[in-house]
């Protein structure tokens, strides 16, 4: 499908410097190819083409700079990505999404991978367990292909984060209440999960700040950033300047809890509560153990059968070391998106902003953003 989007994007770097960036996305051509290989396998690649421009020259952050917007100027590829599905003749099925892309450290690799449970049982009510390694289904926005988004490019400031630091290696159990079992217009889940690693997720916001981009992280790769010089030298220049968001440190597990409410009209709102449990004086493998939590609530409502609105909300707080990073954060987003004929036209607009609360000189963490 041929998709115009068309967004300005104003923000400023994660510093006490104010910085305003401005990036329009003028046009992006998405292609999506799809084949069944097997009786029991599907396989779906997405790939496609952005042309924008921006008022930085600035090096983004995959090349060590500190720009936060991925796409600079001119038309380039976006990332490709797939989706294998396969699907067996029990109640279990296996998923694996991965990716090609040049602003990775691994130019191919595998973004999620998980096998799923769906048990038979004369109740009305259904149940499923998903294990590997994940997204937990916070997110309304990014539901196409491989966890990218039908609706623009590049991903909000909320879910950009996500691509890059949030990714479960566990259990989750589902229990739904199917509306249409219960002769009810609603239809209910809750969600809960274990999960090991994840143990670094905040030191991306925390140093580099959000950012606005569609660039997930594959697993096992690091992500890197900007040498800033709070990094460089005194309390914390034991962090380089990357981070493997995927690591187990601590020996702690983490957990999540979540509910999703859909109404028969297409209404839905999914809320979660995340703590990864980390223990923020563990360092190993040259990297630190954050004590990350949040709370994030997304929405979605059809307005017509051709324009949806979206919105969602994220605050949470991350602490590493002795208190020498502790960072409040908080952001939110809302996208109006328009179908005609075989385009989209999406309009979304994000806010953000972390809010520095130790005292550790020379390090301040302090930003916002809006676009």
């Amino acid at each position: 499908m041929q998709k115009q989007h068309v967004k300005l994007s104003l923000f400023n770097k994660n510093s006490a410097q104010y910085m305003i960036y401005i990036s329009v996305s003028l046009v992006s051509i998405d292609h999506v190819f799809a084949e069944q290989l097997t009786p029991y396998t599907n396989l779906k690649i997405k790939t496609g083409i952005l042309i924008s421009t921006s008022n930085t020259q600035d090096e983004s952050w995959y090349d060590e700079g500190s720009a936060q917007i991925d796409s600079l100027y001119g038309a380039s590829l976006v990332d490709s990505v797939f989706s294998l599905d396969v699907a067996t003749e029990s109640s279990v099925s296996y998923k694996i999404h991965g990716q090609v892309s040049e602003n990775t450290e691994s130019p191919l690799g595998i973004t999620e991978f998980w096998a799923s449970y769906r048990p038979l049982t004369p109740s009305k009510y259904r149940h499923k367990f998903r294990f590997g390694s994940f997204y937990p289904s916070m997110s309304l926005e990014n539901t196409d292909t491989a966890w990218t988004s039908p609706y623009s490019q590049s991903f909000s400031a909320i879910n950009a984060w996500f691509a890059e630091e949030l990714k479960v290696s566990g259990l989750e159990w589902s229990m739904s209440r199917p509306g249409r079992a219960f002769r009810s217009h609603y239809s209910f889940t809750g969600v809960g999960g274990l999960f090991a690693g994840n143990d670094t997720i905040g030191s991306i916001i925390s140093w580099r700040g959000f950012a606005l981009h569609s660039t997930q992280t594959n697993i096992g790769d690091r992500v890197y950033f900007a040498d800033y010089p709070s990094i460089q030298s005194g309390p914390l220049e034991k962090q380089p300047n990357w981070v493997n968001p995927y690591l187990e440190l601590d020996n702690r597990v983490g957990h999540y809890v979540g509910g999703h409410i859909k109404h028969r009209n297409g209404f839905e709102a999914r809320l979660y509560h995340y703590d990864n449990n980390g223990d923020p004086l563990v360092l190993k493998h040259q990297q630190y153990a954050w004590d990350t939590r949040f709370n994030t609530l997304a929405l979605f409502y059809p307005l017509s059968n051709n324009s949806h609105f979206l919105a969602q909300w994220l605050f949470g707080n991350t602490v590493m070391g002795d208190n020498a990073v502790n960072l409040d954060y908080k952001a939110w987003f809302a996208l109006l998106s328009h179908d005609i004929d075989s385009y989209r036209v999406s309009l979304r607009y994000d806010n953000f902003d972390t809010i520095d609360k130790d005292e550790l000189e020379g390090d301040d963490n302090n930003g916002h953003g809006e676009g």
